[in-house]
């Protein structure tokens, strides 16, 4: 059912595709017999551990080294067999985040090198869905705690990177969009037709409520009373798999409307740069983004194998001069299994352009003026850079070395710096425990 992380597979959380079936445990321990005994039952246990070391030996606004890291725990109920109804499920995830940032603490960068970092450090309720299929899985709707951008403009392509301008979603949505990601669950839910196997549309509708991110909350207060508005995400696809296609694929469109409050970049409510006179921003309501994704397979090493190499990429773009940033583009390449025996390694890269609008950058203009700097222009274009290799160590362990780096870091989280930051060069390590495989529990994918 859900292609987000509360129903998948370690494998398929660092973006590996993994079977949508049960994987009971041969030969069990006495704890993995009382996980097969739990999954004959209807009930899943789940849980990751991802940490995320980041080091930035040149560039940005001082060196240092960081870290932080994510624990979730959670388990699937299956009510068709715990109660007779149908194809339908319960996702329950709990979730912990711990660390710094150190985009926000040394580079001075708004896009994070560590994507495992936000949505409040701090432990709190995820997720809690009700998910249910009818009419032969042709229509599913999923509704409850839960996140928009899991769902939309989603690939399990892109977390295979530490850099948070790819994982999980085009870093365009946190300039342009007052969406809540993940891990900060807050009320609404989709409805998928997939009128064949290969096509599908949705539309969700989800609450937009900033403060549920914050480190005081801990995801358990249910009103609405502090919502500032609603996101309403559509969506529309196309894709294959092996069963269908010899080179797989995925291509989508789609958009998301924001109907919340939010700042002019520049003007001030008297019309003239903000920056200058420190009066309150102007105020709009209601945004558009809109985007346009794929990923393929172009290669492989025979016509036979299941491993090669994929290309990546798409666009995403702010529909209104008031927005933060005008568009994002992102390609990439990703090779999974590049040597025979290593099916589950991968090699990859990823480029990404962040470009503001030009509002944007008159405010950072300006704001050097204020603080007595002179008036020079920041760069439009942000591009950040990953490599990588994706070593599967062991069945629970996962170890990505990668490198990293950015040019024209954006300077939002510091406007009034008197010059650019440095281009900057970051060394990084990510890892991911699979807590059932690390304890010899059985594994599923809930994935539809």
């Amino acid at each position: 059912m859900r292609a987000a992380l509360g129903g998948l597979t370690m494998a398929a959380v660092m973006g590996l595709a993994s079977p949508a079936s049960a994987q009971v445990v041969q030969n069990p321990t006495a704890l993995s017999q009382f996980g097969n005994d739990l999954l004959n039952d209807g009930i899943f246990l789940r849980g990751h551990y991802v940490g995320e070391f980041a080091a930035n030996p040149s560039g940005g606004n001082s060196q240092s080294a960081r870290y932080a890291g994510q624990v979730d725990i959670g388990a699937d109920f299956d009510m068709g067999k715990i109660a007779g109804l149908g194809n339908s499920a319960i996702h329950l995830t709990f979730s912990d985040r711990h660390g710094q940032n150190l985009a926000a603490t040394n580079i001075g960068n708004s896009v994070s090198v560590q994507e495992v970092y936000g949505g409040g450090q701090t432990y709190r309720l995820t997720e809690l869905t009700w998910d249910q299929a009818i009419l032969d899985d042709h229509v599913e709707f999923l509704v409850g705690r839960t996140d928009a951008p899991g769902d939309f403009a989603a690939s399990s392509f892109y977390c295979n990177f530490q850099t948070n301008s790819t994982c999980g979603n085009s870093s365009l949505f946190g300039q342009d969009n007052s969406l809540n990601y993940f891990p900060v669950g807050v009320w609404g839910g989709r409805v998928t037709v997939k009128p064949t196997p290969n096509l599908y549309g949705q539309i969700g509708a989800y609450e937009q409520d900033p403060s549920q991110g914050a480190e005081s909350t801990h995801g358990f207060d249910f009103g609405v009373d502090r919502a500032t508005g609603y996101v309403i995400p559509v969506e529309f696809g196309y894709q294959t798999t092996f069963a269908s296609d010899a080179y797989p694929r995925h291509y989508k469109v789609g958009a998301f409307y924001d109907s919340g409050d939010y700042n002019d970049p520049f003007f001030d409510v008297t019309h003239n740069s903000a920056a200058l006179t420190g009066l309150a921003h102007a105020q709009h309501s209601g945004r558009t983004s809109v985007y346009g994704l794929f990923d393929q397979m172009i290669w492989k090493p025979d016509a036979a194998a299941q491993r090669g190499l994929y290309v990546f990429g798409g666009v995403t773009a702010g529909t209104d001069s008031a927005q933060t940033a005008d568009f994002f583009l992102q390609g990439g390449l990703l090779d999974k299994g590049p040597w025979a025996g290593r099916e589950n390694d991968t090699i990859g890269f990823v480029v990404t352009d962040l470009h503001f609008g030009n509002r944007s950058q008159a405010f950072l203009r300006d704001s050097r003026v204020a603080a007595g700097g002179s008036a020079t222009t920041q760069n439009p274009n942000e591009v950040m850079m990953e490599v990588n290799y994706g070593a599967q160590i062991t069945p629970w362990l996962r170890v990505v070395p990668n490198l990293q780096y950015i040019v024209n870091p954006d300077n939002l989280p510091e406007p009034s710096q008197r010059s650019n930051i440095p281009d900057t060069f970051v060394v990084g390590l990510k890892f991911a425990i699979g807590l059932p495989e690390l304890f010899g529990l059985p594994t599923k994918n809930y994935n539809h």
